[in-house]
């Protein structure tokens, strides 16, 4: 099949900040325990939108696994980037699609470039590879909406 490019268009990427600690364990973590370990760990993301003046949208967005004050053994990660987007044929969008591109599709491709980091980030480590998971972007809008009144 031919894909259609969107009508946002990715300007930049940048990873801002990200730390990585590895907390041992006083038992040896058997490796079908690995996947069951990493399913446990606490998710906290948030993010911001900005729209410049020459009308790009800048996208924040953080991430943190398992960053508590008394983590899980295994990783504790945090991540930070921003995005850059512009629209391509913008005039040929409704204001509700607008929107969608604007909001959840900036977030969500963020979310994606910063997977992949995390993943990157673990790949030599002791457990291996982290793969965040699968996030329900509608419940992490619905989040941020009751979190700003």
């Amino acid at each position: 099949m031919k894909a259609v490019p969107s009508e946002i268009k990715l300007i930049d990427f940048n990873i801002l900040q990200s730390h990585y600690t590895f907390i041992p364990s006083k038992k040896k973590i058997k490796p079908n325990e690995i996947q069951s370990l990493f399913n446990g760990y606490e998710l906290d993301i948030d993010f911001a939108h900005q729209i410049n003046k020459d009308e790009t949208i800048q996208v924040f967005t953080k991430i943190e696994v398992n960053n508590l004050e008394q983590p899980a053994v295994g990783y504790k990660l945090y991540i930070e980037g921003v995005a850059n987007f512009s629209f391509a044929d913008s005039d040929q969008l409704t204001e509700p699609q607008k929107k969608n591109l604007k909001s959840f599709s900036t977030v969500n491709i963020l979310i994606g470039y910063l997977r992949n980091s995390l993943a990157t980030m673990t790949v030599s480590s002791p457990l291996g590879q982290y793969l965040l998971p699968p996030i329900n972007i509608n419940d992490l809008f619905s989040k941020k909406v009751e979190e700003s009144k």
